[in-house]
Order: structure tokens, then C-alpha cells, then sequence
């Protein structure tokens, strides 16, 4: 009985040590910018996401300003700026237009019924 207690409060001890030392190194490595941290050279200055794990991203390297569309399997430029560009003013900025929901359940239903 008590050397089935001490078993377990060991096992115990040694999950408590390994979870420990996992959120250790990971604090580490995060804090160092090492893995996706921050960069001395570049800086991500916007990004906007187009669809699902697809966006359009504004990096500065150095005095330039390069787009580029991110895809979940590769990496497009697509133009080079000089210069950082001005911010969108609230009422230039796009925004979905928000859609009655009588009238989708409308559209939905005559795309079912063929119409």
C-alpha cells in the first residue's frame, strides 16, 4: 500500500517537473525572437486577410515597402512601394455590408427550389 502511494506521488512529481520545464523552454524560445519573433531589418506594417488562409501583407525593409500574398503554401510579391503609404480614412475603409436575413432565407430558398 504505501509503496503504491510513493509511486504515484513520484510519477506525480515527474509530470509536474516535465511541464514545467516544457513551459520553461517555451517562455525562452519566445522570448529570444527566434522562432517568428521580432526582426531588426523588417516589420510587418499591415495584413489584411482575402480568404480563408490567404492574405495580402505590407512589410518594410528599410526605406521600401513590398506587398506580398501570403497562401498557406507559398509567398507572391506583388508590388514595391517607396515609402510607408498613408492610412485609410474610416470612411474609405471597406466594410461588409450587412444583409437582412429574411432576404438571404429568400435567395437560399429559390437556389433549393431551382428557381
Amino acid at each position: 500500500m504505501l509503496e503504491g502511494i510513493i509511486t504515484a506521488l513520484g510519477t506525480l512529481l515527474i509530470v509536474i517537473a516535465v511541464l514545467f520545464a516544457a513551459w520553461w523552454v517555451t517562455r525562452k524560445i519566445a522570448g529570444s525572437g527566434q522562432f517568428g519573433g521580432r526582426s531588426r531589418y523588417m516589420k510587418i506594417i499591415d495584413r489584411m486577410p482575402v480568404a480563408q488562409d490567404r492574405f495580402l501583407v505590407l512589410v518594410r525593409l528599410g526605406e521600401k515597402v513590398y506587398l506580398l500574398g501570403v497562401a498557406s503554401s507559398e509567398i507572391t510579391f506583388l508590388a514595391e512601394m517607396e515609402g510607408e503609404p498613408d492610412p485609410l480614412q474610416e470612411s474609405e475603409q471597406t466594410a461588409p455590408v450587412p444583409m437582412d436575413f429574411r432576404e438571404l432565407m429568400k435567395k437560399l430558398g429559390r437556389k433549393n427550389n431551382g428557381r
